[in-house]
């Protein structure tokens, strides 16, 4: 296992976890910044590094934008998305559909044939119902509690403690703030803040989940 791009803090999650699953990991690629990474014989600047034939790769950041530019990195590289890493003390349904590069942190519950696309991040202690459908490159943070049969489309962000009630369709590109509760469907590009959560003024391109650096 290689993590590309290891500047955000979730790189150290990323290996507590690994390691909780006995997969060792074979480099971490910095590609510049102040790397976050517990085991320092692995760190490798992308300058030296040459993937190995039939390598895969997980992209540790949470920012949606952000990993997706790893992403594309790393398959431009030659490396292969990795199967979901999901850790050991999640609690998964058999029903569960998980797309390639995503990671389910610890201590996180997911409820029956609920769909993770692509390079989803199902961040520490968050809960999602059953019949949830996240879209490629969603984050979710710390604690939040997504009801059954939400849809989240692709490159959201669902905040740390956020609540999003049943039933609800929440627009690609669009972010849930920390502790917010959604009540009402979310419209793509739309940042929700409160309880009730109510649509803010929001500029995607200076949003640090949105510039090319954030994390």
């Amino acid at each position: 296992m290689i993590l590309f791009g290891i500047r955000s803090p979730l790189v150290i999650d990323y290996e507590e976890t690994l390691a909780r699953c006995g997969m060792p990991l074979a480099a971490a690629v910095s590609i510049g910044g102040v790397p976050r990474l517990l085991d320092r014989r692995v760190l490798v600047d992308l300058a030296d590094f040459v993937a190995p034939p039939g390598a895969s790769f997980l992209a540790p950041a949470f920012a949606p934008l952000r990993r997706r530019e790893l992403w594309d990195q790393a398959l431009a590289l030659g490396l292969s998305p990795a199967a979901a890493l999901v850790d050991p003390t999640a609690v998964v349904p058999r029903s569960l559909r998980l797309g390639a590069g995503t990671f389910v942190n610890a201590g996180v519950v997911i409820g029956g044939l609920s769909i993770l696309g692509e390079g989803v991040l199902v961040n520490r202690s968050a809960s999602l119902g059953h019949h949830c459908m996240l879209g490629d490159f969603v984050s979710v943070g710390p604690g939040a509690v997504l009801a059954g049969n939400i849809h989240v489309g692709a490159g959201s962000v669902i905040g740390a403690g956020a609540v999003v009630l049943p039933n609800i369709r929440i627009g690609t590109g669009a972010i849930v703030s920390a502790g917010a509760v959604v009540r009402k469907h979310v419209a793509d590009g739309t940042l929700v803040i409160g309880n009730p959560a109510l649509p803010h003024r929001f500029n995607p391109l200076k949003s640090s989940l949105a510039v090319e650096d954030g994390e």
